[in-house]
């Protein structure tokens, strides 16, 4: 009855575009030289819409879903979770570890909306409801009314004459086997002078009444695993990670330094999330990242389901 923390599961597709170079941004070093729009002042903007020949690698990028492309997707877009995120290098001591900072800007009520679609019963929670939905009484709805039951089925049991093992034998054929979840084995449903409260415990065992945190359902509608507060990045002695905002509008992300901005064996994938009416979530796109010890941005990308054709117009792939 112990519950494994949900994720967030997508089913696989064939991903179409065009993969191009990239990089992404980084660690400790001089950022890169921001390329400008020929003024000399100001800097160009350096927005990746997955084209077909990409971008040059930048001290930051923008990436999104070009707006040509969500009119093809039609109402499909519409459960589009991010509209665009900004990549720039976060500075860490040493060159063990690049990082980059993305500046999350969601659509709607997200991820608001995306958490809520994603939470799931504790595993408590789950306990309880397996012996609601197995025990023959329909005025059984919560802990306590559980524990209750329990209190009189043991009470009639003993009214009845029944052994130690009986007892034990009728709640193993409601309920099953519990486990010791710490030594890993089995246990007997009841002993003698057990209480409702202790059969309902042992069953229970060390099941967690925590939920996933936002943070870990945010890191991992974007494919990112490792999740962590971003308070806890530390910059002098980094470990690599995923490291989330308390309003998910920033996520620092830490893994290995790319040899050259094309570098796609060090690329960080990020995963460009969608969620239906009813939960269920999918992937828009993919992004590829990679981080230069420079603090230089590229970046490579895949659209599911789409395809730029000869005349850059957005068709099924």
């Amino acid at each position: 009855m112990r519950m494994m923390m949900r994720t967030l599961h997508r089913p696989a597709a064939t991903l179409a575009v065009a993969i191009l170079g990239f990089s992404l941004a980084g660690c400790s070093s001089d950022p890169a030289e921001t390329p400008t729009d020929g003024t000399g002042d100001e800097s160009a903007a350096n927005i990746y819409e997955f084209e077909t020949n990409g971008v040059e690698p930048s001290s930051e990028v923008t990436v999104r879903v070009p707006d040509d492309l969500r009119e093809v997707m039609g109402a499909d877009a519409g459960d589009m979770v991010i509209d665009q995120i900004v990549v720039t290098a976060h500075e860490l001591e040493g060159a063990q570890y690049c990082a980059a900072d993305l500046s999350m800007s969601y659509l709607g009520n997200q991820p608001l909306d995306m958490i809520a679609a994603n939470e799931t019963p504790t595993d408590r929670e789950s306990a309880v409801q397996t012996f609601i939905d197995r025990i023959p009484d329909s005025g059984v709805d919560d802990e306590a009314s559980v524990v209750e039951w329990l209190d009189s089925a043991i009470e009639g049991r003993i009214a009845k004459g029944y052994s130690e093992s009986d007892i034990a034998d009728s709640f193993e054929e409601l309920f099953g086997t519990p486990v010791d979840l710490e030594s890993d084995t089995y246990l007997s449903p009841y002993q003698d002078g057990d209480t409702g409260q202790d059969v309902f415990d042992r069953y229970v065992g060390s099941a967690s009444d925590e939920q996933a945190p936002g943070t870990t359902i945010v890191a991992e509608s974007l494919g990112l695993n490792d999740a962590h507060p971003q308070t806890d990045l530390d910059e002098s002695a980094p470990e690599t990670g995923t490291y989330v905002s308390e309003d998910y509008t920033t996520i620092t992300v830490v893994g290995d330094c790319a040899a050259s901005a094309t570098d796609p064996d060090n690329a960080i994938e990020i995963e460009l999330p969608s969620v239906d009416a009813d939960g269920r979530s999918d992937t828009t796109a993919t992004v590829q990242l990679s981080t230069m010890t420079d603090g230089t941005i590229g970046v490579a990308g895949e659209v599911k389901n789409y395809m730029r054709d000869a005349n850059d117009d957005w068709i099924d792939s």
